[in-house]
């Protein structure tokens, strides 16, 4: 029997244009090469079983879970949390909450607006829910954290007030925006890519925290410290 830890990514899953969960393919192996003790594969909490059959497949190994989700919400409390129950199995907070997240978005925030004079307005785009919760609450806290080096920093929601397209509506250049979104399908790349597309003022950056190079090393970090502890 393998004595090798396993390290499990869990995300969403994609709807719309990036269906394929290719970035999370992606973001897959880039771990798996950064931390090659370890074996790492993925699971999506919005197909229902997928978490207890992978861990069923692992057996009696080490099992560290680092969900790459912006809340601990509905996936992370029903999808997760209960099938994580075994000693040897560990489950992680959300990537949002990590104490690396807010600033490894502010420092990618700062490489991309440092030509500016003036730091630049931002716009923290997040999915929300029809029922005001975790989501929500997430993101502020993201925002919070962000607000030392950004005073100027505004959460907008593609599903609860404030939303999105208003807060983006009425941003005054210079702005920037960041999505807390993973993949590049619908919200993170179709939603997204029609809020900067459509402001007033075209922003000075723009990015969703999955597309960012050096995520994967946020993650190997991650992994590295929880592994060791």
């Amino acid at each position: 029997m393998s004595e090798r830890p396993v390290i499990l990514l869990a995300a969403h899953g994609e709807r719309g244009g990036a269906a394929n969960n290719a970035r999370l393919a992606g973001i897959v192996d880039a771990v798996s090469a950064l931390v090659p003790e370890a074996d790492v594969g993925s699971v999506l909490v919005n197909v229902e079983g997928v978490t207890e059959r992978a861990l069923a497949a692992c057996g009696e190994r080490t099992v560290l879970c680092l969900p790459l989700l912006f809340s601990d919400g509905y996936f992370y409390e029903q999808r997760l949390k209960p099938v994580f129950t075994a000693a040897n199995h560990r489950l992680a907070p959300p990537l949002a909450l990590w104490r690396s997240f807010a600033p490894f978005l502010a420092d990618n925030l700062a490489l991309r607006t440092i030509s500016h004079a003036v730091d630049p307005r931002v716009v923290l785009v997040a999915h929300g829910s029809k029922q005001t919760g975790r989501s929500a609450a997430c993101a502020r806290q993201v925002a919070g954290l962000m607000q030392a080096r950004y005073g100027r920093l505004e959460v907008g929601f593609l599903e609860e007030a404030p939303f999105a397209a208003e807060v983006v509506a009425q941003a005054e250049a210079p702005w920037s925006a960041i999505g807390l979104f993973l993949g590049d399908g619908m919200h993170g790349g179709e939603d997204f890519d029609v809020l900067v597309s459509t402001a007033k003022h075209r922003p000075v950056a723009a990015f969703t925290a999955g597309e960012l190079p050096g995520l994967a090393g946020l993650i190997a970090a991650e992994a590295r410290d929880r592994l060791r502890s």
